[in-house]
């Protein structure tokens, strides 16, 4: 439980049960842009994401509210982009060749406007579409999907 101050607010999107822990987390790209269409824009300026297992030891405050953001992985903070698990294979949507790519973000917290993250989900959630029709599933899931579109889209 949570404790939120006066005129606060928090809205949950709970996930349907899958098989696989990897749908589960692709379809959060699908149900973030869809749940905006219903109801985020007219109520909020900006949209976090955070997985439900994610543990803060410190505060995060206003200062991350900028029009997107992405969140560095901690497995790969400080390393070169040979250590990055980049989705490799070309025929995947998530493709990042080798000579690109400057940082390697998580999937398990990102945000920015409503706008922003609106177009992120959407651009994401079209190419796994894309790959799941070519019988593709990128190695990192819908974290693939993320760190292609933050290479084209840079956050702050």
């Amino acid at each position: 439980r949570v404790t939120l101050g006066t005129g606060r607010q928090l809205s949950v999107l709970e996930v349907g049960a899958y098989k696989r822990w990897q749908d589960v987390s692709m379809r959060r790209m699908e149900m973030i842009s869809d749940f905006r269409e219903r109801r985020f824009l007219s109520e909020v300026d900006y949209l976090v994401c955070v997985d439900v297992d994610m543990e803060f030891r410190d505060h995060v405050g206003v200062e991350i509210l900028t029009p997107l953001f992405g969140t560095l992985h901690p497995s790969f903070y400080g390393s070169s982009r040979e250590a990055f698990t980049y989705e490799r294979r070309p025929q995947s949507q998530a493709y990042i060749p080798k000579d690109e790519g400057d940082f390697y973000y998580m999937g398990a917290f990102f945000g920015g406007s409503v706008q922003e993250v609106q177009r992120l989900t959407r651009a994401c959630h079209q190419a796994m579409m894309v790959d799941q029709a070519n019988g593709i599933e990128a190695v990192w899931h819908d974290e693939s999907h993320l760190n292609k579109y933050l290479l084209r889209h840079k956050p702050t």
